[in-house]
């Protein structure tokens, strides 16, 4: 498993809203460096944003429209379109209740071309300014499966505790964007606290 580790320290001083910046550990193989984006303390929760700096990858990402469907059955929730491109050239794309399947080529670094079976080739662009990739007329934002998420407290910088009480981090989020991470505190007090962030 790749491993980050962002430390930070932070002092309670006040029950209401506090920010700031903090350091980050280690950087992981690929030269990416997690960051702890910012520092939010108020009515006795904290909440981080984790930057976790990961290249764009075609093949690590899935592409969700922001655009809704209706469903069927009509009172099912609403659902979205789907673009998976894997590392051996082949693509799925979930629509409704079906999934297309096809080969796919890179020709630039933001665009690829799509040869879906049974359809004609389709160009995508993606725009990392707006972090979108237009597909068929479609937009996709870039989500990504959020790794495990451990938190730890110290006093001293010596006895370390896991947070038990951190929150479910969400199951992915927008590439490019920081991950959220929320936990309450027990007491107001000098803590130092570790992020951990495990991936496989």
């Amino acid at each position: 498993m790749k491993r980050y580790l962002c430390i930070l320290s932070v002092v309670f001083l006040t029950a209401g809203l506090w920010s700031c910046p903090a350091g980050a550990g280690p950087s992981d193989e690929d030269g990416s460096k997690p960051e702890i984006a910012g520092i939010a303390i108020k009515n006795g929760l904290v909440d981080l944003s984790v930057q976790l700096d990961r290249p764009f990858s075609w093949h690590d990402i899935n592409f969700v429209s922001i655009k809704s469907f209706a469903n069927d059955p009509p009172w099912f929730p609403p659902t979205h379109h789907e673009l998976m491109f894997g590392k051996d050239g082949m693509c799925e794309w979930f629509q409704f209740d079906y999934i297309e399947i096809g080969n796919y080529k890179l020709t630039e670094e933001f665009t690829v071309e799509a040869n879906l079976f049974g359809r004609n080739k389709i160009v995508g662009v993606f725009d990392p300014g707006a972090n979108l990739l237009t597909f068929d007329g479609l937009d996709y934002e870039p989500m990504m499966k959020s790794p495990t998420v451990i938190v730890k407290a110290s006093e001293d910088l010596k006895s370390w505790k896991k947070v038990s009480r951190l929150e479910a981090v969400a199951k992915n989020f927008e590439w490019g964007k920081p991950l959220a991470v929320r936990f309450k505190l027990t007491a107001a007090a000098r803590r130092y606290f570790v992020v951990q962030i495990y991936e496989d």
